[in-house]
C-alpha cells in the first residue's frame, strides 16, 4: 500500500485471501456454465491471489431448484477440474438461498441445507421488494441453529431510504455480507454509497464478489478504495477465513462426499 496515496487497489488486500460468495460451480446456476468457465474463472482468481474459495450457487424455486445433490455433484466435479488444471486453490461449497416461497420448508427438512462452516447460511432477497416471510424465516433459520448471512444487502434499494433496518437486522443476529463491486459504481451510485456507509458504520461481518463471469473479477482487479476503509475492510476479509477454516479441510470435504 502506498501511504502516501489516499487510495489502494482493493486487490491488494485479496492476497491469501477467501471468497464466500461466487457462482463458480459449473452449470447449475446463471454463472459459469460448464467446467471450462468455472477453470477459468478459478484460474483467474489464482491470479488475483485468491487462495480459498467457497462456491454458492443459487437455490431459489422457480428459477434454479438446485438440491444439495445437484450442489455437490458439480462441486466434486470442479474439484477434479482444479486438480486436473494444477490450480491452488481450496474449494467448498455451499449455497445463496432465496427467501421465497418454499424456503421454510427446506429449513425442516434435514440434509436439505448446505450451511458453511459453524452453520452459517448465505441468504438472499429479491431486489424488487424484501421477501414478505424475511422475519419469520430469519428467525426459523436461528431456531434450527443457523446463523443467517444477508448478501449484498447494500443493493436492496428499498433500504436505501430506510436506514436502521440494517441495525435491526444485526441488533437480531443476522450478518452482513458486502458485494466487493459495490465499492465501485458498477451497480450505481446510491449502491456505492450505501455500501460505503455500511462500511463505516462497521456493519459488515463478511466480503464476497459474488462472481459470475470474468467481467465481474476485471471490475473486481480495476477497484480502488479509500485508504481510511482499509481496516475495516481487512476485519471483514480475515472474518472470511475464519469461517472457512472453522472446520478442518478433510471433514468439510468429507460432509460432501
Amino acid at each position: 500500500m502506498n501511504l502516501f496515496s489516499r487510495k489502494s487497489q482493493l486487490k491488494e488486500l485479496l492476497k491469501g485471501a477467501t471468497d464466500i460468495h461466487n457462482h463458480v460451480l459449473p452449470g447449475i446456476d446463471d454463472g459459469a456454465q460448464d467446467l471450462e468457465q468455472s477453470i477459468a474463472l478459478l484460474k483467474r482468481y489464482e491470479k488475483i491471489g485468491f487462495k480459498r474459495v467457497i462456491g454458492t450457487p443459487h437455490t431459489m424455486s422457480d428459477y434454479y431448484p438446485n438440491t444439495a445433490e445437484i450442489i455437490k455433484n458439480a462441486f466434486k466435479e470442479l474439484r477434479i477440474g482444479l486438480k486436473n488444471n494444477g490450480i491452488d486453490i481450496e474449494l467448498r461449497c455451499s449455497s445463496e438461498y432465496m427467501i421465497d416461497y418454499d424456503f421454510e420448508e427446506k429449513i425442516d427438512q434435514s440434509n436439505t441445507l448446505i450451511p458453511m462452516a459453524g452453520n452459517h447460511i448465505l441468504v438472499e432477497m429479491s431486489y424488487l421488494h424484501a421477501s414478505d416471510n424475511l422475519d419469520k424465516t430469519l428467525y426459523k433459520l436461528q431456531l434450527n441453529g443457523y446463523t443467517p448471512i444477508l448478501a449484498h444487502p447494500e443493493r436492496y434499494g428499498y433500504y436505501h431510504d430506510n436506514y436502521e433496518a440494517f441495525s435491526i437486522m444485526k441488533s437480531k443476529g443476522i450478518k452482513l455480507q458486502l458485494n466487493a463491486l459495490s465499492l465501485s459504481d458498477y451497480y450505481g451510485d446510491k449502491i456505492n454509497k450505501t455500501a460505503v456507509k455500511l462500511l463505516q458504520d462497521g456493519l459488515y461481518d463478511f466480503f464476497g464478489t459474488d462472481t459470475h463471469k470474468l467481467k465481474h473479477l476485471n471490475q473486481l482487479e480495476k477497484i480502488k478504495i479509500k485508504n481510511k476503509h482499509l481496516d475495516s475492510l481487512n476485519e471483514i476479509i480475515t472474518n472470511n477465513d475464519k469461517l472457512f477454516l472453522i472446520q478442518d479441510i478433510e471433514q468439510e470435504i468429507e460432509t460432501v462426499s
